[in-house]
């Protein structure tokens, strides 16, 4: 007895935490959105535009990692286990979501790089149309990246639940993770973060930006580390036991709680 009223316990903490978790990150990525997209100061810097989009993305992945769990939790049943197509659409939204953000986030370290350039050309190269030109081009690269996903995973109700169906995609998907996930966001930051340092070493001269830009510098490089770390749990979670992966999903919620 003593062992149920515990488990009874451990479950209701857990429904309070994930949904706590679930509308804080939430309010957190629709503050972002509004900053970046509807204050004037903020609007009309291109830097703004990746962050907006990381946000969104972000949102899209919190909405799969986050929601259903509570729901789970609440009833006892896992909707992404009892619909074939939640499940399916759950995977699209998560792993082409989190695609996307990091994608938004790579622009903005980029664009945070052409900022600090000496050259006229490079600094005034990533106007505002161009930002949500290549925010549109990726946004469908993301689609495309993440319907193999909706594709090759479907509700396995004998273990309850939503997972791979093709061993060989399965196998790939470990690639697919350590190159998105790992590799690219690490290249990113050391590539970029040297170069604009560098840019800050030889001269002090002011963005035409101005302060604004500077107030948000530092943004893209905390958003991928933040995402980075997200999809690095979620890998080792895909792989793990049914203990860890509960234990890799509670930190995704410490980290969308923080971000």
């Amino acid at each position: 007895m003593p062992n149920v009223q515990l488990l009874v316990i451990i479950q209701h903490i857990n429904i309070y935490i994930v949904f706590f978790a679930a509308n804080i990150s939430t309010i957190g990525s629709i503050r972002h959105i509004i900053t970046f997209t509807c204050l004037k100061k903020y609007r009309i810097i291109s830097n703004s535009v990746f962050l907006a989009g990381a946000s969104l993305a972000e949102q899209l992945t919190i909405i799969d990692l986050l929601f259903p769990q509570s729901i789970g939790y609440v009833t006892g049943h896992n909707p992404r286990v009892m619909s074939s197509l939640l499940c399916k659409i759950s995977s699209v939204l998560y792993n082409g979501g989190g695609v996307f953000a990091l994608e938004c986030l790579y622009l903005a370290a980029i664009d945070r790089y052409l900022q600090t350039c000496r050259s006229a050309v490079k600094w005034q190269w990533m106007t505002l149309k161009r930002a949500l030109l290549l925010l549109c081009i990726f946004a469908f690269l993301s689609i495309g990246l993440g319907l193999p996903f909706g594709i090759f995973r479907d509700a396995v109700p004998n273990i309850g639940q939503c997972d791979f169906i093709n061993a060989k995609f399965a196998r790939l998907f470990f690639y697919f993770y350590a190159i998105i996930g790992i590799i690219s966001p690490a290249a990113i930051l050391v590539v970029f973060g040297y170069l604009t340092w560098r840019n800050g070493q030889q001269t002090q001269q002011r963005q035409t930006t101005g302060q604004n830009s500077n107030n948000i510098a530092q943004q893209p490089t905390r958003m991928i580390l933040i995402q980075t770390t997200s999809i690095v749990i979620s890998a080792v979670a895909e792989f793990s036991p049914s203990k860890i992966r509960e234990f890799c999903s509670f930190i995704n919620y410490v980290i969308f709680f923080l971000s």
